[in-house]
């Protein structure tokens, strides 16, 4: 028995290596949490990070961009609309919408953008179709012309349904359509606002996108569904230079901030190189191997949990700077070797 100890190390080892690749913080690049995730050179369109890019997932609200966009199309800004009927049930986020109400076609797309309101998604594409049906052709037609080739959407708002879908890829290519909207850009960059309906109903507009509370440079559009999980649309600017994002799948909203700081500092530095693949994060199993691996060198604390969380990464880096490696947090292949002693 003694004789096959050493040997379920290294199957362990082997096996985590397969299922937990490289990730680029060792290989002197970045590495995001987000299961799928595009980055593209603002000026050249060339895919600088990529993450299963062409994998179809819900989209959830980042559809409201694509949405805006063919509504803006065909309907003026400062054009007053009539609010059709019907919209009373549509699921939250909303701004609760009447028959009969009148807002300018500016406001509509301040609260579908802003505050992600369904509802005003919805009443964009009656207004601007007839229908439902009809505006996702027309959404369809759109998102063809820009380039994002994999998507299909069937709704204005993002709520779930089984034909709609949508990659990171595309997500990057609508949002780099977008910034072609003077106005859409703008209203991306509003923290808080408030619209009024022309009868004079008051109503409070708050960002989702708590990168506006940083530096400004990140603008975009959020989005949420149980099976969409966290989804980002975006544009990070900084000091001349523009990365286009699509980020689909993060299981918690957090780490949306998180790739997004990243990527941020990226765009104030120097550009990673290009990155057709990059790699997945571990899943509970693997994960918790890792943290009893740690346990057992007395650098993870408590019971391991399956969570690739804060506490994880503080170990890991724990570990690494005890054994002269580059304390980056992750596990890639010399932090494998050097655990190999406790799996």
């Amino acid at each position: 028995m003694k004789k096959l100890i050493p040997n379920l190390s290294v199957i362990c080892l082997v096996t985590i290596s397969f299922l937990f690749p490289p990730p680029l913080a060792e290989a002197g690049s970045i590495t995001l949490l987000a299961p799928s995730a595009v980055l593209l050179d603002g000026r050249t369109q060339q895919i600088i990070y990529a993450r299963a890019p062409h994998t179809k997932r819900a989209p959830a609200s980042t559809t409201k961009l694509l949405t805006v966009m063919v509504a803006l199309d065909h309907l003026s800004l400062d054009k007053i609309v009539q609010i059709p009927g019907g919209l009373e049930h549509i699921q939250p986020s909303k701004i609760g919408l009447h028959r009969g109400e009148r807002f300018y076609v500016r406001d509509l797309v301040k609260a579908a953008l802003i505050k992600s309101a369904n509802d005003a998604a919805e009443a964009l594409a009656i207004l601007t179709a007839g229908s439902r049906p009809a505006f996702a052709q027309m959404m369809n037609r759109k998102v063809k012309s820009i380039g994002a080739n994999s998507s299909h959407f069937v709704n204005p708002n993002g709520l779930p349904a089984s034909a709609q879908y949508s990659t990171a890829y595309d997500l990057a290519r609508i949002m780099m359509a977008a910034s072609k909207y003077p106005f859409i850009v703008n209203t991306l960059k509003i923290r808080s606002a408030v619209i009024y309906s022309r009868g004079g109903r008051r109503i409070p507009l708050n960002n989702c996108n708590k990168m506006l509370w940083r530096t400004g440079g990140v603008i975009g559009k959020t989005g949420w569904t149980r099976t969409a999980r966290h989804c980002f649309a975006g544009r990070v600017q900084s000091r001349g230079r523009v990365i286009f994002v699509g980020l689909m799948g993060s299981q918690r909203r957090q780490y949306l901030w998180s790739d997004l700081r990243r990527i941020e500092s990226v765009s104030t530095g120097k550009m990673p190189k290009l990155i057709v693949s990059a790699p997945a994060m571990p899943n509970r199993k693997e994960t918790l191997k890792i943290q009893k691996a740690l346990h057992r060198a007395g650098y993870f604390k408590g019971n391991p949990t399956g969570f690739y969380g804060k506490r994880t990464k503080a170990a890991v880096r724990n570990f690494q700077k005890s054994k002269g490696l580059s304390a980056t947090g992750w596990v890639g292949p010399e932090t494998l070797k050097k655990l190999k002693a406790y799996l």
